[in-house]
């Protein structure tokens, strides 16, 4: 359970891989497989194999590549999600993020712009290219 609510993270989630606490502050990158929880300060790239749970008390400034991250603190950067982006009603992001299901929850801020579709294909053409093609299956829920 995270953020005190059940429905907020998947089962995939339940054994967590690595814990970051609020007091805690990297600078550098941080690459791990598994589930991960950071809630302090990160300045610089995170890679994820699953999923990546950033807390109400996280203050992020990186690039993001994750299987699907859930985000309830503040994100400044990039986010390239292979599954889903998840903001909730706590989190602040100001960032790009290119996944293929993007769940914003009302009361969440976000800043900055979306692209939806296979990442893969977003990543090797660019946004002009990607606007001109279909994107399979795109999904957008807003959470109330």
């Amino acid at each position: 359970m995270a953020f005190g609510r059940e429905n907020s993270v998947s089962s995939d989630t339940d054994e967590l891989m690595i814990f970051m606490g609020k007091g805690v502050e990297i600078k550098g990158d941080i690459e791990f497989e598994g589930s991960g929880r950071l809630d302090g300060k990160v300045e610089g790239k995170i890679t994820v194999k699953g999923t990546l749970i950033l807390g109400e008390g996280a203050d992020i400034f990186s690039e993001i590549q994750s299987t699907s991250v859930i985000i309830g603190g503040k994100v400044q950067g990039k986010i390239v999600a292979h599954e889903k982006v998840q903001l909730l009603d706590t989190s602040a992001v100001n960032c790009d993020i290119l996944t293929p299901s993007l769940i914003v929850e009302e009361g969440a801020q976000f800043n900055g712009s979306s692209k939806m579709g296979n990442t893969e294909e977003i990543q090797k053409t660019g946004p002009a290219v990607i606007a001109e093609k279909q994107l399979q299956n795109p999904i957008v829920k807003a959470v109330r």
